[in-house]
């Protein structure tokens, strides 16, 4: 009998034997929600498209993510993306906690840029301008 653990941060990795996955993609939401926003609210459905837009767009990084070498597994980067309406990517640089060496930080701009556009198709209404990702290499 095998033990059978979830993949972490969405499927099993396809670059290498690390892959990166996104821990963290802000968006303006809510931290917390009331039982009654619980049910099935507006709110609550607002909520959800929210969470499947940062899935859309992690995925769309990672699976363009060409991992180095020299990103060890646990190491964390956080960049910010300022993109269109469109999904098209104007600007992304890694944050100053970002553990990447400088070739590390190189391949997740390069893969966020690969990754364009952005989707954006069903999620206009939770678009946002300004994503700031928090990305750990597993």
């Amino acid at each position: 009998m095998t033990n059978a653990r979830p993949p972490r941060c969405g499927g099993p990795a396809t670059k290498g034997a690390l892959r990166l996955c996104a821990f963290a993609l802000s968006l303006p939401m809510a931290l917390s929600l009331s039982a009654a926003e619980h049910a099935g609210s507006p709110r609550n459905d607002h909520l959800a498209l929210q969470k499947a837009y940062a899935d859309a767009v992690r995925a769309r990084i990672v699976e363009h993510w060409l991992r180095p070498a020299s990103v060890l597994p646990g190491q964390r980067c956080s960049a910010r993306v300022l993109q269109l309406p469109t999904g098209t990517v104007i600007s992304v640089e890694t944050q100053s906690d970002c553990q990447f060496d400088a070739v590390g930080r190189s391949s997740l701009e390069d893969a966020v840029r690969r990754a364009q556009p952005l989707p954006i198709e069903g999620f206009q209404s939770v678009y946002v301008r300004h994503l700031q990702l928090t990305f750990v290499a597993e």
